[in-house]
């Protein structure tokens, strides 16, 4: 009988575990084409990435959305990640790598949570060797609202560099099940001897339980006179606590030209 109790606790043990699976290790890959239309002819940009993220504490998965468990918990974490980027039809077929690590530091203060970020992206297309250097700073709000600050710079070989930075907005709103979840931004890219690029985007998700989530973002492009408005759909789902599929689908035009731009892509993640 005791064994049988023991057992019966172990499997009962399991259960829970499963059920409330915290993680500190998070891998991820994705996959997109992209068709662009130039009126005349056409070419496809096919993208495939990997990467991972480790957490200097284990990411409570209890306090709302599965996809939103690191935001919802403050956490702090290191990423790298690997992008490998083919143009067929497009420059002459050029192909590209892109290398990155980033991070992110939340220092809990009981008054206000503080927020601070840094990264570092190599992009090795073949005409040139690209560095970008990115510097972030902000703050938790209220427990589920952040806006965070970031500047960088640009640097690309034998080519000058930019300077750039961004304003970012996100704040969940919890349902009886599920949530919703707003999120928005503001960019500017100061270029050397050319007119400043401004890009705004503004998303939404909403979050029809803890395991599956729909959303919907609009952006614009403006540079050079020149305006691009991108509209795009998303969503993923867990299948499991450690497991989720993701799908976009986007779409773009440059207003006042015959180019258009689709991109489909696919994603999975994996928390351990």
């Amino acid at each position: 009988m005791f064994k049988k109790t023991v057992l019966v606790a172990g499997i009962a043990l399991a259960v829970s575990a499963t059920a409330h699976a915290d993680y500190r290790w998070e891998a991820n890959a994705a996959a997109s084409r992209t068709n662009i239309d130039l009126g005349n002819e056409d070419g496809d940009v096919d993208r495939f990435a990997i990467g991972g993220s480790f957490y200097l504490d284990a990411v409570d998965t209890q306090k709302g959305p599965l996809s939103e468990a690191a935001f919802l918990d403050h956490a702090s974490n290191i990423s790298a990640g690997y992008v490998y980027t083919d143009l067929d039809d497009i420059v002459e077929d050029l192909d590209g790598d892109e290398y990155g690590i980033s991070g992110r530091y939340v220092l809990d203060l009981d008054s206000i949570p503080l927020i601070f970020e840094g990264s570092y992206t190599r992009s090795t297309p073949d005409f040139s060797d690209i560095d970008t250097f990115s510097v972030g700073f902000g703050a938790y709000l209220t427990d589920t609202t952040t806006l965070v600050a970031t500047f960088g710079n640009i640097d690309v070989d034998e080519g000058g560099d930019a300077d750039f930075y961004e304003l970012s907005l996100k704040h969940l709103w919890s349902l009886t099940s599920g949530a919703i979840v707003l999120e928005g931004n503001y960019g500017s890219v100061d270029v050397d001897n050319a007119d400043d690029v401004d890009v705004y985007n503004a998303a939404a998700t909403w979050y029809v339980n803890n395991t599956l989530g729909f959303g919907g973002r609009f952006g614009r492009f403006d540079n050079f006179g020149l305006e691009a408005d991108e509209y795009a759909v998303f969503s993923e789902w867990f299948i499991t606590e450690g497991i989720a599929v993701s799908a976009e689908y986007s779409y773009s035009e440059i207003d006042d030209t015959d180019v258009e731009v689709e991109t489909f892509g696919i994603g999975a993640r994996m928390r351990f």
